[in-house]
């Protein structure tokens, strides 16, 4: 693909807290690299300089996370605007601290990624959706457009300017093995939200603990099925990483994954009856590894809301 360098001009890129093993660890490295495509410079408000140290926590670290959110507010305030500046949000809903600045340092040109809601059944905000979500409404406003990955995501936000691009692609090669020492596994962080846990007692999931995103690729590229048990979704990149490491995902027939995947692979309840019954096809070769239905648009991620950043 040919780089498009007219009419560029300056992207400010807000990252979220790049939580060690999980996709904002390498969202922080790849947008500044990857929309650098695009952009004639790519200034990024925020800094990991406790990343590497962090251990992996499953989900963002609140306080680490509100300090470097806080460090950003400084860091932008700092900043010089100029006419051509585009800023874009990595999450606009948490920790939710910086958004708010905008309302008194405004670029024309503001954008947003969209992640979760507090909507969403066991969100982080759940137990205070009634005053978050009106919160998360208004702020949303802010923004020109609101990026989320899945007509799923926003149906349930319902906001006028939203755009649907899913997310992009992890920048590692496929793999694959012959050698499939495990049958299924499950990658899903610990909490209510991402995992039934008497489905996957009842099934037998096997469980890994993962220092490096080799050691998590190596462990579903050995594995012949990743069972997803999850009660809420919006995305779902244990399906996309899942496929590229020639491991078959087997996910309920609810949420974002009908955007996802093929219905063969889709479990209609929570029945074990029914959740084995795909299994077995997988066993039995009769299920091949999915194609990835997102995939077309999601290696195209930068390009296209690059566009319509610029265009807006």
């Amino acid at each position: 693909m040919v780089d498009r360098r007219e009419d560029m001009s300056r992207l400010i890129i807000i990252p979220q807290y790049p939580t060690k093993m999980r996709y904002q660890e390498w969202w922080f490295t790849e947008f500044p690299k990857q929309y650098g495509r695009f952009f004639d410079e790519v200034v990024v408000i925020g800094h990991a300089t406790s990343m590497r140290s962090s251990p992996y926590a499953g989900f963002a670290p609140v306080e680490t996370a509100c300090q470097f959110e806080i460090q950003q507010i400084y860091d932008y305030l700092q900043l010089p605007l100029r006419d051509d500046d585009i800023l874009l949000l990595n999450d606009l809903s948490f920790p939710g601290l910086f958004p708010h600045i905008l309302f008194h340092k405004h670029p024309d040109k503001c954008f947003a990624i969209c992640h979760g809601t507090s909507k969403n059944a066991y969100d982080y905000y759940y137990r205070s959706r009634k005053y978050k979500y009106p919160i998360e409404r208004s702020v949303a406003k802010i923004f020109n457009a609101v990026f989320v990955a899945t007509n799923y995501h926003k149906k349930k936000l319902m906001w006028d300017n939203i755009k649907v691009f899913p997310f992009p692609n992890p920048p590692f090669d496929n793999i694959s093995t012959g050698n499939k020492y495990r049958g299924i596994v499950s990658v899903a962080r610990p909490g209510i939200q991402k995992i039934n846990k008497k489905i996957e007692k009842i099934i037998r999931t096997m469980r890994g603990n993962f220092d490096n995103w080799e050691e998590y690729r190596c462990f579903l590229a050995e594995a012949m099925v990743l069972l997803i048990t999850s009660k809420e979704e919006t995305y779902g990149y244990q399906v996309v990483d899942a496929i590229k490491c020639g491991c078959v995902p087997v996910a309920p027939k609810a949420f974002s994954y009908p955007e996802l995947l093929p219905e063969e692979y889709l479990y209609r309840s929570t029945s074990v009856g029914d959740i084995m019954g795909i299994i077995d096809r997988v066993f039995c070769g009769d299920l091949k590894v999915p194609p990835l239905l997102t995939n077309d648009m999601a290696e195209r991620f930068f390009e296209l809301t690059a566009n319509v950043m610029k265009n807006a």
